[in-house]
């Protein structure tokens, strides 16, 4: 239970994304419609650190989460972002389950902030496991780490190139858009929407904020345990909140610190 509420509103180990979907969502049938942001607008810079709380029922701290932008440079002769997420388990979750430390790293185009390698590494408890992915986007294409090869539609996104793009997204209120994930060698559709603007505190202050809705794409039902992102309505579009509705208990993850800081507006 700790686990699954940790990875899934760290948006990071997305265990309970990957895991309401019984089959890949992705078809191929139908081309999908591009829509690379320029990396002149994109909304991270070098250096910047996220730090999180995870908290489950409004009381009982179980994780922290961690987004970086790490650096910028050439990799395998392709000028990219290297960006991670990381979300621990901490204090009486991780004294009484097991100990979790789970690390995603994204490698993303500098030009069309698409990933183009992906790598993981986890550990619950005494178990851990490592792996990567090399995307090929142009020729739609990924290579898995044991040499087995998957077909991609157009744009497709790692779990933490993932966050990094819907900070990018266009928010219009009531503008959705659809991503596809890869992870663990399968394929999923995320339909993500721009609900509303809202006002939120955190221990960082308050921020005003674009509310993100998530679904598995092509199944109405399927809300994603209410999984919801708050972007502060600025240039940056930090991730100052996620919350998200599981069966057993509310689940928010909220802003703590951010390098460079973040300012409130003034009222």
């Amino acid at each position: 239970m700790f686990k699954s509420s940790l990875l899934v509103i760290s948006f990071i180990g997305l265990t309970g994304i990957v895991g309401v979907a019984q089959r890949p969502d992705v078809k191929f049938d139908r081309p999908a419609a591009v829509a690379v942001t320029s990396s002149r607008n994109a909304p991270f810079i070098v250096g910047e650190r996220l730090t999180y709380e995870v908290s489950w029922q409004d009381f009982l701290v179980a994780g922290e989460l961690v987004i970086e932008t790490k650096d910028r440079r050439s990799y395998d002769g392709v000028d990219g972002y290297h960006v991670s997420a990381q979300a621990q388990s901490v204090g009486l979750v991780s004294a009484i389950g097991k100990k979790i430390d789970d690390v995603y790293e994204s490698f993303i185009n500098a030009e069309t902030l698409l990933p183009f390698r992906a790598e993981k590494r986890t550990r619950h408890g005494k178990r851990s496991q490592q792996s990567s992915v090399t995307i090929d986007q142009e020729h739609r294409t990924a290579r898995l780490e044991d040499g087995r090869g998957v077909k991609l539609p157009v744009e497709t996104y790692d779990l933490a190139g993932l966050l990094f793009a819907i900070r990018g997204m266009d928010l219009t209120l009531g503008k959705a858009r659809t991503f596809n994930l890869l992870e663990d060698g399968r394929l999923y559709a995320i339909r993500v929407e721009a609900e509303t603007r809202e006002r939120i505190t955190t221990p960082v202050g308050s921020f005003d904020t674009i509310r993100i809705a998530t679904r598995m794409a092509d199944r109405a039902n399927d809300k994603l345990y209410n999984l919801k992102l708050y972007l502060t309505n600025d240039q940056r579009r930090i991730p100052a909140l996620i919350t998200a509705e599981p069966s057993w208990g509310g689940v928010r993850v909220q802003l703590t610190s951010a390098v460079p800081a973040i300012k409130p507006p003034k009222k």
